[in-house]
């Protein structure tokens, strides 16, 4: 008797919705307290762009950080402009891990922005899917 799960990809669109829900939330979940943390939080959030060469302006780039990951969160969520917030959010997660590698930050703590960057990617590849705002038509 042979056993597969194919019959399952009639529902991939499920999958995307579960895995826009799971990290959209979940990015909201962290950015939001640290957006209305205040201008502090912000300036120390865009220090990460020294890694760069940029050594000014990381009061914005901070809280350009912090409001992707707070409303891109729920955007992803709902799927709208999907494909650009997983774009911009991925290399918001990027600059973090390097951050956190070079500051010395706790693994798991690295390897859960490192997850959340490399689902974004997959979001950019695989799209908003059916169940979302993006979807053509609406």
């Amino acid at each position: 008797m042979k056993f597969s799960l194919n019959y399952l990809s009639r529902f991939d669109f499920i999958g995307v919705l579960l895995l826009r829900l799971g990290a959209g939330s979940l990015i909201a979940y962290y950015g939001f307290p640290r957006f209305i943390g205040g201008p502090d939080v912000w300036k120390d959030t865009g220090e990460a762009m020294s890694l760069v060469g940029v050594d000014s302006l990381h009061l914005f780039f901070g809280l350009a950080s912090l409001m992707a990951q707070s409303f891109g969160g729920l955007l992803i969520v709902v799927g709208l402009f999907t494909r650009g917030i997983a774009a911009f959010l991925t290399v918001v997660m990027g600059f973090a891990v390097a951050n956190a590698l070079i500051t010395g930050d706790s693994v798991p703590h690295i390897l859960v922005m490192t997850q959340l960057g490399l689902t974004f990617l997959a979001l950019i590849l695989i799209g908003p899917g059916r169940l979302s705002l993006d979807r053509r038509g609406i």
